[in-house]
């Protein structure tokens, strides 16, 4: 490749070249880990005559702050001082500037994460690159990306395919199928021949240059249909929408609708009806991109602790995790009581809404409360949809051992099946998705710092995660994901809880989802973590029955790759979901799904919450234990 003279490049910061860790309060850059290939792009730029710059909008950071993040991160050394600008990205302004701080340059590109930015970037005459890796090639004017998908041949099945993707200008987005041998990916037309030299199948998805201005999805038709699944043509009424949804359609697969949705858009926009928990998910980029997933979390064997707890321990968890307990967090975050932080109520928690910041910030509020001053509560950034959004994180360190255990949830809310349903202005009070989740969060917390207070064992560090944008295709637990993945976090396991509020059958059930086709490793090891959950059941929750416990033989998890906990084990690490009846199984004669008829409509608005005590102290238990065993 020869690009011409004279380029500059400008990057995104957050989820382009770093991962960023804010303060509590939000304020100060606690840390700007850049990811490991970045500085070799950078480097490879500047040897290739390009010049490099940044455009990021930091919100009510200060610039100076900015600043000092790069320079620590080491990154300023390779940026020219008139190339680093910091403002709204939310129209072409910002970019224009660019332009004009770039003189004489023939090539002007803005790298970034988000397709929004992208967009308003090609409105002001740059070219625009989706990851870093892919610079270089956009810099060419012969090449073009598109959106592909490779199937791996049988020669290939090892590593090697893997180190053949490395070395070519492809960014895998998305690696699926038994033992993980379909990957959908954004690559050039070389890219793409050069696959097709190597042995691979390659389809050609969508239009060249498709993937500048939108962001690639699985959108699952839940409806039963004798396909598994049902294809949409251009005169398609199955989406709100119809029109522009079916013609965003790339390939229909045994998966779900493979669906590239354009800046400006929302994958609200795509909503089926008839729809089951965890409808959608982005495909994005992941850690192990570019070698088997099973490398990660090769120590996580959580699941042959013995599942006993002391008495002790039992009468923590008892004290702590409670049906009040469990009231009065969810009470704060679907409006019927005063949050913390400003006082206000938070009537909706979708990410469209001005209250989803105010959700951001109670959960600070409440950690830090619940700390006592013991965690370490920070805010983890990532784009979406020209926002900058943010998942919380409270870390109580560890005390003598190696790793750490998430617990976690996910906060935001929708009420995108209740038709004329207006984001950014109804209520969304979202009590059972996912407000008992994040209610189980922060009792789980208080437990923790409870037991370690009285006990003091030496143990792991302990993590209570409450993820952002899960309604919008797991966003941003995949982004948090990622980041602890290519920062190399020895994670030990996750604990996720969604949806674990609504039960008025009077036989009560509840499910634990452990399930990864992709790789039988990171299933074992998963489903080890939920046996130990099951396990615990007598001891901790016995008005609970056993759980449903998915895998079941010969049937696959109905929740794989529909909640937080597949963010991580996409990524190689050991994590299981909990939560209420909400599928049919496992088994024939399995009662069936208890699907709360109120999902994802503002109508969402209780819980059970004994129910939701009792699996979350259970969950507890489970982390507890993975802690300090």
């Amino acid at each position: 490749m020869d690009p011409r003279t004279g380029a500059v490049v400008f990057f995104d910061i957050g989820g382009t070249l770093a991962s960023a860790r804010l303060s509590a309060s939000g304020d100060r850059i606690e840390e700007l880990a850049v990811y490991p290939y970045v500085r070799g792009v950078l480097a490879e730029l500047r040897e290739r005559g390009a010049r490099l710059g940044i455009l990021s909008d930091p919100g009510p950071l200060p610039a100076d702050e900015v600043d000092r993040a790069l320079e620590d991160a080491g990154l300023r050394s390779s940026l020219e001082p008139d190339l680093v600008l910091y403002g709204p990205k939310d129209s072409p302004r910002l970019f224009e500037q660019a332009r004009e701080r770039a003189g004489g340059a023939d090539r002007v590109l803005f790298v970034g994460e988000d397709p929004d930015e992208r967009a308003q970037a090609l409105r002001a005459g740059l070219l625009v690159a989706p990851h870093p890796r892919l610079a270089a090639a956009v810099l060419d004017d012969r090449e073009h990306l598109r959106y592909l998908r490779l199937t791996v041949p049988p020669a290939h099945a090892g590593e090697d395919w893997r180190t053949a993707l490395g070395d070519l200008p492809l960014v895998p987005l998305h690696v699926t199928g038994r033992a993980g041998t379909t990957v959908y990916a954004i690559g050039t037309a070389a890219a793409a021949a050069r696959l097709d030299d190597l042995g691979f199948r390659v389809d050609r998805l969508g239009a060249e240059d498709e993937p500048l201005t939108t962001e690639l999805y699985l959108l699952r038709d839940d409806r039963q249909v004798a396909s598994g699944f049902l294809a949409l043509d251009g005169n398609s009424t199955d989406f709100f929408g119809a029109g522009p949804a079916a013609r965003a359609v790339l390939t229909s697969t045994d998966d779900g609708l493979v669906v590239a949705v354009p800046a400006g858009r929302s994958v609200e926009d795509y909503h089926f009806d008839g729809t089951r928990h965890g409808h959608n998910l982005k495909l994005a980029p992941t850690a192990p991109a570019v070698r088997p997933v099973d490398e990660r979390a090769a120590a996580a064997e959580a699941g042959a602790v013995p599942p006993v707890l002391s008495p002790a321990e039992k009468e923590v968890l008892d004290a702590r995790i409670g049906p009040k307990e469990l009231t009065d967090h969810l009470a704060r975050y679907t409006g019927a009581a005063p949050a913390p932080g400003d006082g206000g109520v938070i009537a909706s928690r979708h990410i469209h809404h001005p209250h989803n910041a105010r959700a951001v910030a109670a959960l600070v509020a409440d950690l830090e409360r619940i700390g006592g001053g013991r965690f370490a509560v920070r805010r983890h950034r990532f784009p979406h949809q020209g926002r900058r959004l943010e998942n919380v994180e409270a870390e109580l360190p560890g005390t003598g051992l190696d790793g750490v255990v998430l617990v976690t949830a996910h906060m935001d809310s929708t009420g995108a099946l209740h038709r004329g349903y207006r984001p950014a202005t109804d209520p969304a009070p979202g009590a059972d998705d996912d407000g008992s989740g994040v209610a189980g969060v922060l009792a789980a917390a208080d437990a923790v710092q409870a037991l370690d207070a009285a006990l003091g064992p030496p143990r792991r560090a302990v993590r209570f995660v409450l993820f952002n944008a899960e309604e919008h295709g797991l966003v941003g637990s995949l982004a948090y994901a990622r980041d602890q993945a290519l920062l190399g976090t020895d994670v030990v396991g996750v604990f996720q809880m969604d949806m674990i509020g609504w039960d008025v059958q009077p036989e009560r059930t509840f499910e634990l989802h452990a399930g990864f086709g992709d790789s039988p490793a990171v299933e074992q090891r998963s489903l080890a973590l939920a046996r130990t959950v099951a396990a615990l059941v007598p001891q901790v929750s016995p008005s609970l029955p056993a759980p449903q416990l998915y895998p079941h033989p010969g049937e696959p998890d109905p929740a794989e790759a529909r909640s937080d906990h597949y963010s991580f084990q996409l990524n190689g690490y050991t994590a299981c979901l909990a939560s209420e009846d909400l599928f049919a199984g496992p088994g024939p004669g399995a009662p069936p799904a208890e699907m709360n008829p109120h999902y994802h409509t503002p109508a969402d608005d209780s819980i059970d919450a004994g129910y939701a005590a009792d699996i979350a102290r259970l969950v507890t238990a489970a982390a507890w234990l993975a802690a300090t065993r």
